[in-house]
């Protein structure tokens, strides 16, 4: 499994942090998905999923931390079933 540290060195050692951008928090403590485009039709699923998962949760730090987790492994398995790399998919935009 990619972690989200093993995702910001990315391949070749450069600097992929804007993986942590997908899913950030706002001022008000709210989640902001931020998806590839080609990952966008299936916004409403992660979402779905995202709040079975964190349904009656705080919005601390250490959720947003395991929710951005998740969303890296979804979108790592999303990639997978469209037949692109995740690089593909986030080099798109």
């Amino acid at each position: 499994m990619t972690t989200l540290s093993e995702a910001r060195l990315g391949a070749g050692g450069r600097d992929t942090s804007f993986f942590v951008d997908i899913l950030t928090q706002n001022a008000s403590g709210s989640w902001v998905l931020c998806l590839p485009s080609r990952l966008k039709p299936y916004q409403d699923e992660l979402e779905l999923l995202l709040g079975r998962a964190f349904a009656g949760r705080p919005r601390c730090q250490e959720n947003l931390e395991l929710a951005q987790q998740l969303t890296l492994n979804w979108c790592i398995s999303k990639c997978r079933k469209q037949g692109i790399s995740l690089e593909e998919c986030l080099s798109d935009d």
